[in-house]
């Protein structure tokens, strides 16, 4: 008699973990949530695990991360910087795991088995990379940045009037919650006046555009801004040329 016995291991191990998330109370991300979560991770000496966002009270997305305080404060940041989302109503869950027990988790089966249980999940929707990429430029939003598209009245801080064109996009790109990426081509030290320009994202962009003149063009996309000096068109974002 012969006979072959297939244990599911990951399908095993990822229900216990959703079991676990699922029985966790929800807390409210903020910036003393991280703080205590942070302590809480060098008590254990563990950084690594799964974590489940909450949205409105309902999961919106699984993860697993090598540094779980780390990848929610991220997660965070992404979020201030978009419409339609009330930072209030985000929250998480978080169960760090041991190095073996980590490396046994897998994501992917996991979003599967949440996915399944609840179909409004942000996983698979554009929600968890931090730069799509410049093919992602012309392409069509996934529905998590076509819900909740960038803020593009973001104030940026510290801006002084005289800048050049390449300290500005410095500061936005550091300041901003989103994607701003951009090539100079040596026009780094270019000054730039900005007297009487307010300091929110879109406008200081029209600024660099007038500065840098005919043959640039920024790319206002769902999820962040882009600039560059050719003569590529974003058919789902808005195009920013000289004025």
């Amino acid at each position: 008699m012969h006979s072959f016995y297939n244990f599911d291991f990951l399908g095993t191990i990822s229900r216990q973990l959703q079991e676990k998330l699922e029985e966790l109370p929800v807390s409210i991300l903020n910036a003393q949530a991280l703080e205590t979560l942070t302590a809480f991770q060098a008590e254990s000496n563990a950084r690594q695990g799964v974590y489940l966002l909450h949205y409105d009270d309902k999961p919106v997305y699984v993860g697993k991360a090598d540094n779980i305080a780390d990848r929610l404060s991220q997660h965070l940041r992404k979020l201030t910087g978009r419409k339609n989302i009330d930072t209030a109503k985000i929250g998480y869950k978080a169960l760090l795991l041991d190095k073996s027990m980590s490396t046994a988790a897998n994501e992917n089966v996991l979003v599967t088995l949440f996915k399944a249980k609840h179909t409004h999940m942000w996983n698979g929707q554009g929600f968890g990379p931090k730069d799509p990429g410049q093919q992602r430029d012309t392409t069509r939003p996934g529905p998590f940045d076509t819900r909740h598209p960038i803020k593009q009245d973001y104030f940026v801080p510290d801006v002084a009037d005289d800048e050049t064109v390449a300290s500005l996009l410095e500061k936005m790109k550091s300041n901003l919650p989103y994607v701003c990426r951009y090539t100079l081509e040596g026009h780094e030290d270019q000054p730039i006046n900005l007297r009487g320009i307010t300091r929110t994202a879109r406008a200081l962009m029209q600024a660099v555009v007038n500065t840098l003149g005919p043959g640039w063009k920024a790319g206002i996309l769902s999820y962040g801004m882009v600039l560059y000096r050719n003569e590529k068109r974003y058919p789902y974002g808005e195009e920013l040329t000289a004025e």
